[in-house]
């Protein structure tokens, strides 16, 4: 395993594997580079997180949350599911020598893998397997917690929340994204899964998806109070044509087609065409079509966020004082 772990460092210096790509050790890596590459965050870089927009607002949650400490005074953050590590080195870069952050994740590879990228980008934290179940530290230990994209796999979620509020401070921040079940205003989506075309490329990792206000009960539930849960792009058809790329430009190849009705056949060859279209012109305008498409996907969250339902859900939240 550690000779693997090297060989991939080695492989992949400059690179990242991307999310969600099966390993050939059968893991789903999550592997991402940290979006602050400076030693120090300029207000440059600060100016970078708006074309991340999930970052954006779950970064900024956790900061104002840390904010309340008097100069000098230590906290510690915890990143559940961190991956290879991006988002524990940006928490620490973002926050300064007064954070103490530590990641967990359930897959061995991408810990040893972490623990070796912060080395490579100045910064010290901490890293631990767990078993995706008993978060290893005592009660009440974290000042705020980050975890994104790692609700959806979880298999008990009651009592992976019920951990998380374990291991949080009383007030103590929860910074979250989780992906959604299909929303009631994820029309393309939902047209296309009706009619036999799931577009989730990790579909067989998602096994604990849930409609909004279900989730939003869920959390108050295990002991939070949710500040502010707001969906995350609802024009992800338009703005994330690559997304739905692979399940539509193989439609003549799709058997399942012809066993729809002549209008679903036409509606769906139709939405086909745009989106080859959109995902060509996206390809030809890279990076400046990516980066608005980015920073749209903040505007929507801020403005339509928290009337709609349809991806993903960003979730602010606080663990609720005694």
């Amino acid at each position: 395993m550690i000779h693997y772990t090297t060989l991939y460092m080695e492989n992949t210096k400059n690179t990242t594997k991307g999310w969600g790509v099966v390993d050939r050790s059968g893991a789903e890596i999550w592997d991402d580079k940290p979006i602050f590459l400076c030693e120090e965050v300029s207000t440059k870089d600060r100016f970078k997180l708006l074309f991340y927009p999930k970052k954006w607002m779950l970064f900024r949650h956790i900061e104002k949350a840390c904010k309340k400490y008097p100069r000098e005074t230590h906290f510690r953050i915890l990143d559940v599911g961190c991956g290879t590590g991006a988002s524990v080195i940006d928490l620490k870069k973002l926050l300064g020598k007064q954070a103490e952050v530590k990641g967990i994740d359930v897959v061995r590879i991408q810990v040893e893998i972490a623990e070796k990228k912060v080395q490579e980008h100045g910064v010290w934290a901490e890293f631990a397997w767990y078993d995706g179940v008993n978060i290893p530290y005592p009660k009440d230990y974290f000042d705020a917690i980050y975890t994104s994209d790692v609700l959806g796999h979880v298999e008990d979620v009651r009592a992976w929340l019920e951990d998380l509020h374990r291991v949080l401070k009383p007030g103590g921040a929860l910074a979250m994204f989780s992906e959604s079940q299909l929303g009631k205003h994820a029309y393309v989506r939902k047209y296309l899964y009706e009619r036999g075309l799931n577009i989730d490329p990790h579909a067989a990792f998602h096994i604990s998806l849930f409609p909004k206000e279900g989730l939003r009960h869920m959390i108050e539930r295990a002991g939070f109070e949710v500040n502010s849960m707001r969906s995350a792009f609802w024009a992800s058809f338009l703005v994330h044509p690559d997304e739905f790329r692979e399940s539509l430009k193989g439609l003549k190849r799709w058997k399942g087609l012809k066993e729809l009705k002549k209008k679903d056949q036409l509606v769906i060859q139709f939405l086909g065409f745009i989106n080859m279209c959109l995902y060509t012109l996206k390809q030809w305008t890279h990076p400046f079509s990516t980066a608005a498409a980015e920073l749209y996907g903040l505007v929507e969250m801020y403005v339509f966020g928290r009337f709609v339902e349809a991806q993903g859900y960003i979730i602010l939240a606080k663990k609720k004082k005694r």
